[in-house]
């Protein structure tokens, strides 16, 4: 049966109406898509923000320890991309002790892929000491976790031979802190964890000093490091957000460094004292 002429001039007209709405739904759908990343993308520059106003307030004097800032190793900053980096090394008045801090965020955990001591030292020259490889117990911010310590030596051109012991770790947001490179790769395998991005912390000493002694100088070194800058390496609100959303806008300034227990109690130091 041949369709009426009424309904012939009904299905040309949704056929001509097709392509409008099928372009309607397609700039909709656009418009959700680039308004969606740009509040993502408004998240992490926030975020990005606030480690780098926390990476901020590591302090320069604390205890017998004095530090200087000093610049990554050359080409790191280009091949991590980082967005927010702390690198400060200290010397320990009176013992001569030394230790850098490195602090590095990438916003996409695939930036930091491969990017961790026994693939990097070894590709600057620095040469693995048989057995070097231990691990030590920490706690950051209340997480109990595992941290890995490394031992290199490499001799420059003069002959002169140098040994380095690197104790690093990685803090994810909505995950774990650890040393564990398999959870950056199983985090990697999914773009909307890896956009979410990951914190690596490194304590570098000079030498090769005994495990226990190691642990020492990474506990003093770290115990520097804000709550707020762990929290926000974890992608949590901070403190002081916390305090201004609280006190509608008004907080005292005072800033907690005690990022690390130490036998479970210790001074806690405010922005004031630093």
């Amino acid at each position: 049966m041949k369709p009426s002429l009424a309904t012939v001039h009904l299905i040309h007209r949704i056929n001509q109406a097709a392509p409008i709405a099928l372009l309607a739904c397609l700039l909709g759908a656009g418009l959700f898509i680039s308004r969606q990343g740009s509040v993502d993308q408004d998240q992490a520059s926030a975020r990005a923000r606030s480690m780098r106003v926390n990476m901020g307030s590591v302090p320069f004097l604390a205890g017998n320890w004095v530090g200087t800032d000093c610049p990554l190793p050359a080409g790191a900053a280009e091949i991590l991309m980082p967005t927010a980096v702390l690198s400060r090394r200290f010397v320990e008045l009176g013992t001569g002790r030394r230790a850098t801090l490195g602090i590095i965020h990438c916003g996409d955990v695939r930036d930091m892929h491969g990017h961790y001591p026994p693939s990097c030292y070894p590709a600057s020259g620095w040469h693995a000491r048989e057995g070097g490889h231990d691990a030590i117990d920490l706690v950051l911010d209340g997480e109990s976790f595992r941290a890995s310590l490394y031992r290199f030596e490499s001799t420059d051109s003069t002959g002169t031979r140098r040994e380095v012991s690197v104790l690093g770790f990685f803090v994810l947001p909505d995950g774990p802190i650890t040393s564990d490179m398999e959870s950056l790769r199983s985090r990697a395998a999914k773009l909307e964890i890896a956009r979410m991005g990951v914190g690596q912390i490194q304590v570098v000493m000079d030498g090769w000093p005994a495990t226990e002694s190691a642990a020492s100088i990474a506990r003093e070194i770290l115990a520097l490091i804000p709550v707020d800058c762990v929290r926000a390496l974890k992608g949590l609100p901070t403190m002081a957000s916390e305090a201004d959303a609280q006190l509608g806008g008004a907080t005292d300034g005072h800033v907690l460094l005690r990022g690390v227990s130490q036998a479970g109690h210790g001074e806690e130091i405010s922005g004031d004292e630093r």
